[in-house]
């Protein structure tokens, strides 16, 4: 106790004395050498940038280390887990599906399922995809980490882990608890789980998997030979080690990262550590059984492909991505304003007006957003979970790469 008292009594003394980390960024205008400064000043261990302009890739840059410890550079094929930009991904296939007539937005999704998925809170209700897609179905977030498989793919199918979640015999079920009490439509609540059952949707209604599937009419198509949903479609080698960052107050052996976030907001806000004081500490790659919500690997050069032809609505052939009305489809606001007034077709408005979508997880933050009109867009990788100091980082380096001509 008495310690704790001595210590919050020092923190004034230990703000003032205590190094910090500089701004070093401020001042430089130069985009290839502000980037490196602003890496230092957010602890990024890996970063990987991308502006297309008039649907064409104009910048295209890589920083830092993919493997700090192998000492590994970033290059242009290396990976990154995207996390959530690949929910918008799956819906290209998915509105393939829809165009093919292999699945219809407002239909009853049990019509498609080989088990019955009912909200126990809810009498009568009817689940659609548009409803899975835009975070309205009633089917609340799942999320944990200790369902991951480690430097492999999940031990269980997708099948599986959806049957243990939202069925009442599976032994994850427990009395419904992954079910909102909320009518499908009435309210938007983002939900992994939601979006993993899309993913089965591909599965049961054409025989592959999403996996399959994004390889044969997606991956392929564009050129996206690095770019897998699945690990055991990789070298790991060549996928960016994430990386978590362990800040400290110098002399008090007093240490947080984002597991431990209010401490962790504390230490940046009040402190704000210099680099000495800080150090990454590796994951592994995870393979999630409900890896459609945000398992795709891929590369910075894969996914400005990928984007230009998105902005295009074709592939490098000029064969259409999705016809007329499914592109319309995938860009348009699908909600009632007063539910939500930014929500697509899994993509989503940001604050600057831009349509995309950000990823994160352990050791990973990303973003991919572009605007429609103008076909211009960004991409940014990096390798390096997300905090306030990376999404600070991840703003700025977004405003530079708007500002690009």
């Amino acid at each position: 106790m008495k310690k704790a008292v001595l210590i919050i009594l020092l923190l004034p003394l230990l703000w003032y004395l205590l190094p910090k980390q500089k701004a070093l960024s401020d001042e430089i205008e130069n985009i290839e050498k502000y980037i490196p400064a602003l890496m230092q000043e957010a602890a990024i261990p890996g970063l990987a940038i991308a502006k297309i302009s008039n649907a064409k890739v104009t910048f295209l840059q890589v920083y830092g280390k993919a493997n700090v410890e192998l000492n590994t550079a970033v290059t242009q094929n290396t990976l990154f887990n995207i996390a959530s930009i690949s929910k918008p991904i799956m819906g290209l296939v998915l509105l393939q599906l829809v165009e093919q007539g292999t699945l219809a937005l407002d239909r009853d999704i049990n019509d498609y399922l080989p088990f019955k998925i009912d909200n126990p809170h809810i009498t009568h209700e009817k689940i659609t995809l548009r409803h899975l897609v835009t975070h309205t179905s009633g089917i609340a977030d799942y999320y944990d980490v200790d369902s991951y498989a480690i430097n492999k793919d999940a031990d269980i199918s997708l099948e599986q882990h959806l049957k243990s979640l939202l069925t009442p015999t599976g032994k994850n079920y427990n009395q419904g608890q992954y079910f909102l009490n909320n009518a499908p439509g009435a309210k938007r609540k983002y939900s992994n789980l939601a979006a993993g059952l899309a993913g089965y949707l591909v599965e049961v209604t054409t025989g592959i998997t999403l996996a399959e599937y994004s390889q044969q009419h997606i991956f392929q198509p564009l050129g996206m030979q690095d770019t897998s949903w699945l690990l055991h479609d990789l070298s790991l080698a060549q996928i960016a080690v994430p990386y978590e960052v362990e800040q400290c107050i110098p002399f008090l052996a007093i240490c947080s990262d984002t597991e431990s976030a209010e401490l962790n907001l504390f230490i940046s806000g009040y402190f704000n550590p210099a680099s000495e004081s800080k150090r990454f500490v590796a994951y592994p790659h995870f393979g999630n059984p409900q890896y459609p919500d945000g398992g795709i690997r891929s590369s910075i050069k894969d996914l400005s492909r990928l984007l230009v032809a998105v902005l295009e609505n074709k592939d490098p052939l000029g064969n259409k991505l999705l016809s007329d009305a499914m592109y319309e489809e995938m860009l348009r606001l699908q909600l009632p304003k007063d539910i939500s007034d930014k929500q697509r077709f899994f993509w989503r408005d940001n604050s600057m007006g831009l349509i995309g979508h950000m990823g994160a997880d352990l050791g990973v933050f990303t973003a991919l957003y572009f605007d429609p009109n103008k076909k211009d867009g960004f991409i940014i990788l990096m390798n390096r979970g997300m905090d306030n100091n990376a999404a600070i980082a991840m703003k700025k380096i977004a405003n530079k790469l708007v500002a690009m001509p």
